[in-house]
């Protein structure tokens, strides 16, 4: 593939790159009804930013330019750009200038809970294949850059089934492709992710117990994990961006309307269900994270067939210009 033109930290031209400490530590809730996420962002967004997570990333954007961060290393992107990010790889893709409805198409998964079953599931064996390689991010070109970005368009109407076949077609395209390169050094990868490990064991703990049990408290969870509540809360903010309350948030919401959207229970058990114990309480925060109550969301999920930004407008909803 063409290579894109890189900048050097010390010519003192062009981009510079983030300081590695600074990356923010994405929060992904996958889908109950998937072992996957796919969303499309508009570009500024919040999540547009340095960041990293265990999860793994497909990135691509098709009508965009601008400069790619990726570990250690910094380049140009062009339209039809599509890369892969693994586990805990700092990321960033930045358009200068640019404001632009939808410019990223993303796609995460938990690579891990998949390699633990490639031996009942041969299909996802290419993941061994993969894994070493995407440590250091892969970009594909040419056909096969065409090819991934075919089915990541593909999948974003996909149902849950369709969508994980599609996503196994992806990575199989990454496995096999023939235009592809690594773009974070090789000292990077075996450096930085595991440091990144090591300081996240505790958060990531928080985090499955606040999946199994949405209405814990910071306290209990702070105890299960061997923290005090004070070094876990600031740890917590440290780590991930977030307070622990505004994650908890987050993560009821999504329960909350996955429920609404595949399940004909009643709000109130929805809302008691997500870890509230005050319908009020549940309205006003579903509210304010996805812009319609819950009746509201319930009426439009029929609509929606992937995961969206909570700051999409909802359908049938005139955008203000």
């Amino acid at each position: 593939m063409k290579a894109s033109k890189t900048t050097s930290p010390e010519s003192g031209g062009g981009p510079q790159p983030p300081k590695l400490n600074r990356a923010t530590r994405e929060m992904i809730v996958l889908p109950a009804s998937r072992s996957y996420l796919t969303r499309r962002d508009d570009y500024p967004h919040p999540l547009c930013t340095w960041n990293y997570h265990p999860e793994w990333e497909i990135h691509f954007i098709p009508e965009a330019r601008g400069f790619v961060y990726v570990g250690d290393y910094i380049g140009n992107f062009e339209p039809g750009h599509i890369a892969l990010c693994g586990t805990n790889l700092p990321h960033n893709w930045v358009s200068p200038g640019l404001v632009q409805r939808g410019r990223d198409y993303v796609l995460q998964f938990d690579a891990e809970q998949y390699l633990g079953i490639c031996d009942i599931m041969p299909e996802l064996r290419l993941l061994r294949t993969l894994a070493p390689l995407a440590e250091r991010g892969i970009e594909l070109g040419g056909q096969d850059a065409r090819d991934a970005g075919d089915i990541v368009f593909a999948l974003q109407t996909a149902s849950a089934g369709h969508g994980l076949g599609l996503l196994i077609e992806l990575l199989t395209v990454f496995a096999e492709a023939t235009d592809r390169r690594l773009l974070a050094s090789p000292g990077f990868a075996k450096g930085y992710a595991p440091i990144i490990a090591g300081r996240h064991s505790k958060v990531d703990q928080a985090m499955q117990h606040m999946q199994v049990n949405p209405s814990i408290s910071m306290n209990e969870v702070a105890d299960l994990v061997g923290a005090s509540p004070s070094a876990f809360s600031r740890s917590f903010k440290l780590l991930t961006g977030k307070t622990f309350s505004s994650y908890q948030r987050t993560l009821r919401i999504s329960r909350a309307s996955t429920l609404l959207s595949e399940t004909s229970r009643a709000v109130t058990e929805v809302c008691f269900e997500s870890g509230y114990k005050n319908l009020s309480n549940f309205n006003r925060a579903f509210l304010q994270e996805t812009g319609m109550t819950p009746r509201e969301y319930r009426k439009v999920s029929g609509i929606r067939t992937t995961s969206q930004l909570v700051t999409d407008t909802p359908p049938g909803v005139t955008q203000e210009r």
